[in-house]
């Protein structure tokens, strides 16, 4: 069950990442998901370091699929950066990544034939539910941030289940390096959106410590995929998925450490009723994560 290990550390270190996210979309030169998604893009080409310990010659399923889950996964990521700058920082991801799961689950059922045990759907049902229960579902969005934020959901949810298919058809970092630089290319299809180009070009004229913050939050963010990644390749994509759910008990408390210093910064609620249902979801996605770590 290393895959746990791997998949905790990494949705650590993705909390991090989503951190600084919400407070570099709150930047004047940073503020447009588009050219966040884009620099983010950008930078998922480092991967190609990996290229002489197994980069293979693709085949065109392999190509397919690996496109598939970079198109997928980039929509899912400049929606969800749309939704993260008007909601709170634990709750928007937790809300999004609570949904993916479910996504995950059905798409995969489909087009993987994946079928979890009596025991994972327990574990599974744990750490989707805690994680709905930390944030009450999509309270704080209403009207056209819901609907992204569903959609986002639903295209994260494509965007893992057809990476494991790529995985599936390859090796582990041959799959890896072609669907970032399939992310790249598909990336480059946000230029087209009036204003992105010049506010691509801006964003290079930000402050430095803008620059560093922005840099060591995607260096955060490049380990949490490469071992998120690393887990899918190993085991069911449902539950690695599923895991999400030890990421909102992360951000909680990054929230809550950062919040104690500057109270507005991330405006999360903090109320007895808020802490309780918080402290709740938390046992929950506990109980899960137990149950992955004996099965």
């Amino acid at each position: 069950m290393l895959w746990v290990i791997w998949a905790t550390i990494g949705y650590f270190l993705n909390a991090i990442a989503l951190a600084v996210d919400k407070a570099l979309l709150n930047r004047q030169e940073l503020k447009d998901p588009a050219v966040y998604t884009l620099l983010i893009s950008a930078l998922g080409l480092l991967v190609f370091i990996l290229a002489p310990f197994g980069l293979e010659k693709p085949s065109l399923e392999v190509l397919g699929y690996g496109l598939a889950s970079s198109v997928f996964f980039t929509l899912g990521l400049w929606l969800m950066f749309t939704v993260l700058r008007v909601g709170e920082a634990s709750r928007v991801p937790a809300f999004i990544g609570s949904l993916n799961p479910v996504f995950v689950f059905i798409v995969s059922f489909f087009l993987l034939g994946e079928r979890l045990p009596n025991m994972g759907i327990l574990a599974f049902g744990l750490l989707v539910a805690g994680g709905f229960l930390m944030v009450g579902g999509g309270h704080g969005l209403t009207g056209k941030y819901l609907s992204l934020g569903v959609l986002s959901a639903l295209a994260f949810g494509f965007a893992y289940v057809f990476l494991k298919i790529t995985f599936n058809e390859t090796s582990f970092i041959s799959g890896l390096i072609w669907t970032r630089l399939g992310g790249f290319v598909s990336s480059l299809a946000l230029l087209l959106i009036p204003g992105t180009a010049s506010a691509f070009g801006g964003s290079f004229h930000s402050q430095s410590r803008v620059k560093f913050a922005f840099i060591g939050g995607q260096t955060a963010g490049a380990m949490a995929g490469l071992l998120n990644s690393f887990a899918i390749s190993l085991a069911s994509v449902t539950l690695v998925n599923a895991l999400q759910g030890v990421q909102y008990v992360f951000l909680l408390i990054l929230a809550a450490a950062v919040s104690y210093w500057h109270p507005a910064f991330f405006h999360d609620e903090f109320s007895p009723h808020a802490l309780w249902r918080k402290v709740g979801g938390t046992v929950m996605i506990a109980l899960g994560l137990g149950l992955l770590s004996i099965m």
